[in-house]
Formats: C-alpha cells, sequence, structure tokens
C-alpha cells in the first residue's frame, strides 16, 4: 500500500480519538539524519551514536491508510500534547528509545559500527553454499574475516535460502559446533545462526556468545532457553518460512508492519527475563519479502531504533541486488551490497551481516569518515 504524504499534521501525533471510531497507530522516524552537534537545540542524538536527527516522520494508521507528516523534532513533543497527556507521555517514551544510548552488546560498544562476517557450513546456501562446508575451510575463513576486521563470527549449519528444505538437529551441530568451540577457544565472539532450540543450546555449550535466529526466538522453547542462559540474541523477522517466505508476501505497510511483529517479540523476551540489552533486531531485509519491501525497510532503516536496541543489517549478496540491476549471479553483488550499506550506516545501523569483511570495512570507514568531516568544528 502506498504511503500519503501530508503537508499538516492530520491529527496529534498518537491520537487515538478519531476516524469513525477506530484507533490509529502512529510511529515516528528520525530523518535529517546527519553528524550530531550536542549544541544544536533543534537536533536529537540518534541512539546515543554519533548521528542525529533534526526531523521525524509522524507515520500514521488510520485502518488501511498510512500517511506520513514531517515535523522537526524539536516540535514533535509540543504537537504530542495536543493530543492530551497520554499522547505527550507516549511520544516521549518512543523518543526516548529513538535517542537514548545503547548499552554495549556481546561486549561490543554500540555508539560505533561493526561487521558480522557470515560463515556457512552448509553445502547449499545461497551466496557461499560449499565454501566453508569442512571445518578447516571455514576456521581459515574466520581467520582472514578477523585479520579484516570482523568483530563478530556468525557460523551457520543449515541454509535460509528461499526454499530451502530444513536440516535435522544432529546434522546442523555436527556442522557448526566444532567451527564454534575452535573460534570460541581463540577469543573470537562467535554468533551461532539458528532457529532451532536445541541446536541453540549446544552451541552456547560448545562456547558461542550470541543466538542469531532468523525465526525471531518463535521456536519452542527458545526465549526460555535465553533467558535462562542470559545469552544476548539477534531476533530477525521472517514472514513465513524459509521453504515458503517468498511466495507472494504480503503487508500492509511492510516498514510498520515488521516494527510491531519485531517488538512483540522484544517485548515477550524482555518479559520471559532477557535484558532488553541483551537483544538486538534485524528487519530480515529478503525474508519473506519483495524486492520493493526490501527498498521501503532501507529506507525507512532508521525507524527500528525506536525499538531502543541495536540494529543488524544483512544485504550482503542477496538477491533483491540484482533485481534492480543486470540479474547478477550473488557473488557479483559486491558493489551494491557496499552501497546499500553504507546508505544504512548514515540512518545509524550498527551491526552488518556481511560476506565480504575487508570491502565492508572500507567502505563504512569511507561512509562515517565523509558523515563526520565537519563535526567537532
Amino acid at each position: 500500500m502506498a504511503r500519503q504524504r501530508l503537508a499538516q499534521l492530520p491529527i496529534p501525533p498518537f491520537s487515538r480519538d478519531f476516524g469513525d471510531g477506530g484507533d490509529a497507530q502512529t510511529w515516528l522516524q528520525p530523518v535529517g539524519i546527519s553528524a550530531h552537534d550536542p549544541a544544536d537545540e533543534d537536533q536529537m542524538p540518534l541512539a546515543g551514536g554519533p548521528y542525529g536527527f533534526s526531523a521525524v516522520d509522524v507515520i500514521n494508521a488510520i485502518g488501511t491508510a498510512i500517511t506520513v507528516t514531517r515535523i522537526s523534532a524539536s516540535d514533535v513533543v509540543a504537537e504530542a500534547a495536543k493530543g492530551g497527556d497520554d499522547a505527550e507521555s507516549r511520544t516521549r517514551r518512543f523518543l526516548h528509545r529513538l535517542t537514548r544510548p545503547r548499552k554495549p552488546y556481546a561486549g561490543l560498544l554500540m555508539n560505533q559500527w561493526h561487521v558480522m562476517g557470515i560463515i556457512n557450513t552448509t553445502p547449499d546456501s545461497f551466496s557461499d553454499g560449499g565454501d566453508h562446508f569442512a571445518a578447516e575451510t571455514a576456521l581459515a575463513s574466520a581467520q582472514t574475516m578477523v585479520e579484516d576486521g570482523a568483530a563478530i563470527l556468525d557460523i551457520g549449519g543449515e541454509s535460509t535460502r528461499p526454499g530451502a528444505e530444513p536440516v535435522g538437529h544432529d546434522e546442523e551441530c555436527r556442522r557448526i559446533l566444532p567451527v564454534i568451540e575452535q573460534l570460541s577457544i581463540e577469543g573470537h565472539i562467535v554468533s551461532a545462526d539458528t532457529r532451532h532450540s536445541p541446536v541453540m543450546d549446544k552451541a552456547l555449550d560448545h562456547g558461542a556468545q550470541i543466538i542469531n535466529d532468523v525465526g525471531g526466538l518463535r521456536a519452542e522453547g527458545a526465549v526460555a532457553l535465553l533467558a535462562k542462559r542470559q545469552a544476548p540474541a539477534m531476533i530477525m523477522h521472517m514472514q513465513g518460512e524459509p521453504g515458503t517466505m517468498q511466495k507472494d508476501p504480503r503487508y500492509r505497510d511492510a516498514p510498520t508492519d515488521i516494527f510491531d511483529w519485531l517488538e512483540e517479540r522484544i517485548n515477550t523476551a524482555v518479559a520471559a527475563g532477557i535484558p532488553r540489552a541483551m537483544l538486538a533486531i534485524d528487519p530480515g531485509f529478503g525474508f519473506g519479502k519483495t524486492p520493493q519491501h526490501n527498498m521501503e525497510i532501507l529506507q525507512s532503516i532508521g525507524l527500528y531504533h525506536g525499538l531502543g536496541v541495536p540494529i543488524v543489517l544483512g544485504v550482503s549478496r542477496k538477491s533483491t541486488i540484482a533485481h534492480f540491476s543486470k540479474g547478477e549471479a550473488a557473488k557479483d553483488r559486491l558493489a551494491g551490497s557496499l552501497a546499500l550499506a553504507a546508505l544504512a550506516r548514515t540512518q545509524g545501523v550498527q551491526i552488518f551481516r556481511v560476506h565480504d569483511v575487508a570491502e565492508t570495512m572500507q567502505a563504512l570507514q569511507n561512509t562515517e569518515a565523509q558523515a563526520m568531516a565537519f563535526a567537532g568544528e
């Protein structure tokens, strides 16, 4: 559904007393993002990082209608107050989550960006299937990624490419546990890319510090397990399952639908005893989305700072890049991968899940240098 951009606010933000008795939903997306200047009273800090925002897009949903109105960041609370005390307090809470500094995640500072290297110990992943199937090859690639600057090594043993079939838990463990254990012994931060609770448990036993779950902690026992183990988790959105997720995915409005889904998963995890500081989210670029949905999500990626946790993004070598280009094969999508990662960093994304670590490091280092060229002057 297309959004309608309005010149003036149709209602006070977060008001619920209009529209034939129906409730409205409202979200705030930071825009006008640039290097944060603490002396600029018209700018707010973005997630405690080096960027700030001077305006917000007030996104309102009334039934199936989506409207967007831009307003200066310094005026948004006053506008919300016109809707009453409840509207004002909810607006302040949303702004607090947008602006507050993030606590360290898995020991990594979140006021800067980090690269997460992908190592799929599978024969059939969409891009690197077979490249790291042998443990020795996976470990050698991991060492190269660390030397190139990767802060996290993400080890997966089940392909989640569109149409992929599930892998048995024993086979998944056979593929990933030796690699996780050795990398952990060497002192690296390792994440286990799995959506299965028994595999999560064993991966943690073998030294994984993070669980990266493309299923969003929906597997039976996943939330309870991570609450018990007090392990950091990455919660990703996926519509459907890998085998079916690309069969006509639909949304009312992809960015806000996914925001609400992720918020529910965060609330469930926190209620079960997982501290918010141990959670990060991934909007799931390419997982149950059309190429257009993916680009809408990327254009709105700053919205997800409103969840109050770090943002993880995986655009590396995704088919959407080829869709908007010349249909290139996965390993020929580096330029598009770097372009999308750089654009996301200018909206404050903190963690980038990539295949090409050295190239991504170079791209993001230069993106940040350009964005901060006049900071502090």
